[in-house]
């Protein structure tokens, strides 16, 4: 198995600049916008997607940079959110100190290598399903995306509507166990990066394995694609953590997403 080296900057270059091409599929170009090496994406107002994606990691960020940054969000009524990784610009982490901003989570990156000769499991486990979303059924993938990281019945139709209309470039998948849709993932492939998100799974279905089947269908699917990378943002030591581990993934960095109000 290929080890990685967690002080690898062109590789958390890479990751990070697959992780904003995965962003950028869901954001409408009038609230999109390069800065400071990344993107600022917004989602709606309390979305988990709107954020600024990528900064500090092509060279040094301006205070001017942040001012932009700042206002992209602000004049959109919402915080200034920035999905920082701990590899970017060494001088940005204390500017975001001085300009107040809160942290919100942290997460751990991890990735693995692809090759098109790897197998993986056939069938997924008894009972599960792995299905590709049709364009039809995109609000309802949408939805179930936001109960299942929510854990509430109602999400939000300003934030469905968002999710829903995902850019070209996007794969979708539901998950099912006997029968019923209670799980869903999706990946965004560039420059042979795969770049797994959306994992989510309804309380009431966990622990059946529905998260191990689609992530590994969906890495059957990117060595497909000629990918030879994956990657994936996971909660650190939560059961997503866990998994992406039982599918060969390795921790190579994390991030902290932090916020600053108007």
């Amino acid at each position: 198995m290929t080890r990685f080296s967690s002080a690898d900057v062109a590789l958390a270059q890479r990751i990070e600049a697959g992780h904003a091409h995965s962003g950028k599929l869901f954001a409408h170009p009038d609230a999109l916008e390069s800065v400071a090496g990344g993107w600022a994406v917004f989602q709606g107002i309390d979305s988990p997607m709107t954020q600024a994606i990528g900064i500090g990691m092509s060279g040094p960020v301006r205070p001017a940079d942040l001012d932009r940054l700042e206002a992209f969000f602000h004049e959109r009524g919402s915080p200034a959110v920035i999905d920082l990784c701990t590899l970017a610009e060494p001088g940005l982490l204390a500017m975001i100190v001085d300009r107040g901003y809160v942290v919100r989570e942290i997460s751990n990156v991890m990735v693995r290598r692809l090759d098109r000769s790897e197998t993986f499991p056939d069938k997924p486990g008894e009972g599960i399903a792995v299905q590709a979303v049709a364009e039809s059924d995109r609000r309802s993938w949408a939805r179930l995306i936001i109960q299942g990281f929510s854990g509430e019945e109602n999400a939000p139709e300003e934030h469905v509507a968002f999710l829903a209309a995902s850019r070209p470039g996007l794969e979708a998948f539901f998950g099912s166990f006997g029968g019923a849709r209670v799980s869903t993932a999706a990946t965004g492939a560039e420059a042979g990066l795969a770049t797994l998100f959306g994992d989510a799974t309804l309380a009431s279905a966990r622990g059946h394995g529905l998260q191990l089947a689609l992530i590994r269908h969906r890495l059957r699917r990117a060595a497909e694609l000629g990918c030879d990378l994956a990657s994936a943002s996971v909660v650190p030591g939560g059961s997503s953590h866990r998994n992406y581990e039982r599918a060969g993934f390795q921790l190579v960095y994390a991030r902290i997403m932090v916020a600053k109000r108007q």
